[in-house]
């Protein structure tokens, strides 16, 4: 029987926004080519986002630190009496009554990374709560930890006292001696395993750890319950947290396991034999930052799984590493000297942006990429005012832009922006190489200055990334639409129409394509408008096309009709990046974008319980 935390656990879980389909790689520390503890991880979540960077002071709270409730109806938590300084990266998404309780990638300043990763349905149905725990987990560990394993334990302080509001999910706790994974079920059930030093973990959204380490805490409890519910027999050999714990469902679901193989098999030495996938596996040689930007950039590209044929691969039905709900790809290099580990970073799909070299030295986060006040962030995390998500002139918008500009066109359209993305890369690297000794010997005699030195490297490096992103947006020469500047999506009167100026379509690259895209040529049920935060399956199609005073006229029907699509389940109110992909009847297409303010109730969609947080099956 649940308790009334349980309950009210769920209700608040139903409102919660959870992160899908993510992967890690973590390389330890004998197994990289650094001798660098290295940690690479995609965040992923579908629906509108806005990705925000903090960097957040230390702050001594003093012996009366005071408490934080993060999501509305989760457990009122303690205050850590002092705090390190973070660079926290937050996933920030407008969700009614909720928020974002499993995204976001912290590190802080006594070294410790933490991330986690969904691992879909477990077995439990009955988890015991008291108050509940959910982004608090991140959160608090990144407040509290002063190393890996330390954040292991704060991590089972929290999950003990007052259970698990997920799913499933694994989190990672690095420092730049050791990696710890923590695998929790919904309630108070976990499992924890060290990752070997000579040895590279992959997980792609599913229980990992067969195995758990046996001096942890919570293992007899773990194993006891699992006997208690008929999960696990002892006369049928060792205990299997993954083949115990997880749903029957979800325990090697394909969608995962080719992710898991196919990550492996990218690292040189590491493919797996026949069976179940290891917890981790010893690399033939050091694994450095260029291979794990291979993985996390992975499309299966060479092989069965790949099944794009040609067309963009971020909405394939096998689910690359690399997708379209990818928010964020970040790989970080832990050193001794804290201000110079290297973060680098690639916001949206990493395939098509730029890992741009950030420290976590700097004292200042460049203006592109700002999230304004921390203190205020934290504050609102669960309660994001809807403005937050308008389209901006931010790096996040700039990325995602490009981004969702390439997808409907790829072929040549990627290729060239790929060769001009790596090509900015190299350079970044050489001037990295370049000039990291001359800063490390400044910290021996001005820490201060060396800080400065960080700082304005980084800006210098973001800002040219940018400029080099706005180029290769230029570049495609996107369509600049006529569209309304307001919908209203429960409206049944008003008409939806996208209008483009027909000299637009005569001055393409290539020549005069007006009598490919005359409104007799036009494609409707594959000309599609929609937001670019949504996959181009679920925007809305054209209804109708006219030419008439030197425009092409296409109509979506009525507000109301043009709602219901896909899309329109997860609509939040604020000025949208817009998107067309006008094709016509020989199948060439053209992109066009315009910003609309949305406005109306969304049709509704279907929640999920606790069980169902958002496995990589549904992303």
């Amino acid at each position: 029987m649940w308790s009334i935390f349980g309950v009210i656990a769920v209700l608040m879980l139903l409102r919660a926004r959870a992160a899908r389909a993510c992967t890690t790689v973590l390389v330890g520390r004998d197994a990289s080519e650094t001798g660098e503890v290295l940690v690479g991880h995609n965040e992923d979540s579908s629906g509108r986002y806005v990705m925000r960077t903090h960097l957040v002071p230390a702050l001594p709270r003093g012996a009366s630190p005071g408490t934080i409730r993060f999501e509305p109806n989760a457990a009122e938590l303690s205050l850590p009496a002092e705090r390190p300084k973070l660079f926290w990266s937050e996933a920030r998404p407008y969700v009614s009554d909720g928020g974002a309780s499993f995204c976001d990638f912290h590190v802080n300043g006594n070294g410790v990374v933490i991330c986690s990763d969904n691992c879909g349905k477990s077995r439990e149905d009955r988890p015991e709560l008291t108050g509940g725990v959910g982004y608090g987990v991140r959160r608090l560990t990144a407040e509290r930890a002063r190393s890996a394993y330390n954040a292991v334990e704060v991590a089972v302080e929290l999950v003990d006292r007052y259970g698990y509001i997920g799913g499933g999910r694994s989190y990672h706790f690095a420092d730049r001696n050791e990696i710890w994974v923590m695998q929790i079920v919904n309630g108070k059930h976990y499992a924890i395993k060290r990752v070997p030093d000579d040895h590279v973990y992959v997980n792609p959204n599913h229980y990992t750890i067969r195995q758990p380490d046996p001096d942890v805490p919570g293992l007899e409890k773990l194993i006891a319950d699992a006997i208690e519910r008929g999960w696990y027999d002892p006369a049928s050999g060792p205990f299997d947290f993954a083949r115990a714990y997880q749903a029957p469902e979800a325990y090697r679901s394909e969608r995962n396991l080719h992710r898991h193989l196919r990550g492996l098999e990218i690292l040189p030495g590491c493919t797996p034999p026949e069976g179940d996938l290891p917890f981790s596996v010893r690399p033939a040689r050091g694994i450095g930052v260029e291979d794990v930007k291979k993985v996390l950039r992975c499309h299966f590209e060479g092989t069965p799984d790949d099944v794009s044929g040609g067309d963009s691969p971020h909405f394939m039905e096998t689910r690359p590493i690399c997708h379209g709900t990818t928010l964020e790809s970040t790989i970080v290099q832990i050193r001794k000297n804290h201000d110079m580990t290297l973060i680098r970073r690639a916001l949206g799909r990493p395939c098509l942006a730029p890992y741009t070299p950030w420290y976590f030295g700097v004292t200042a986060v460049p203006a592109k990429y700002s999230g304004g006040d921390p203190e205020n962030a934290v504050r609102t995390h669960f309660a994001v005012p809807p403005e937050d998500l308008n389209h901006t002139d931010a790096a996040w918008f700039r990325n995602t832009d490009l981004q969702t500009a390439i997808d409907p066109l790829y072929g040549e359209e990627a290729t060239a922006a790929k060769k001009a993305i790596a090509e900015l890369e190299e350079t970044l690297e050489n001037e990295v190489r370049g000039f990291e000794p001359s800063v490390v010997d400044l910290f021996a005699v001005d820490s201060k200055r060396a800080r400065e030195l960080l700082t304005g490297s980084v800006l210098d490096w973001t800002t040219r990334a940018l400029d080099r992103l706005e180029n290769l947006f230029a570049a495609l020469d996107v369509l600049k639409l006529d569209a309304p500047g307001g919908i209203d999506v429960g409206d049944g009167k008003t008409p939806v129409s996208v209008r483009v100026p027909l000299q637009a379509l005569k001055n393409r690259p290539g020549g005069d394509l007006t009598p490919d895209f005359g409104a007799d040529d036009i494609a409707l049920d594959r000309t599609l408008f929609g937001p670019g935060h949504a996959p181009s399956s679920k925007w809305s199609r054209a209804v109708g096309a006219t030419a008439r005073q030197g425009q092409l006229c296409l109509s979506f029907g009525t507000g109301l009709e043009f709602g219901r699509g896909e899309w329109a389940k997860k609509l939040v109110p604020c000025l949208t990046d817009m998107w067309l992909i006008l094709e016509n009847k020989k199948g060439r297409r053209l992109v066009g974008r315009a910003l609309s303010r949305l406005t109306g109730a969304p049709r509704s969609a279907s929640v999920r319980g606790p069980s169902e947080e958002c496995s990589a099956c549904d992303a």
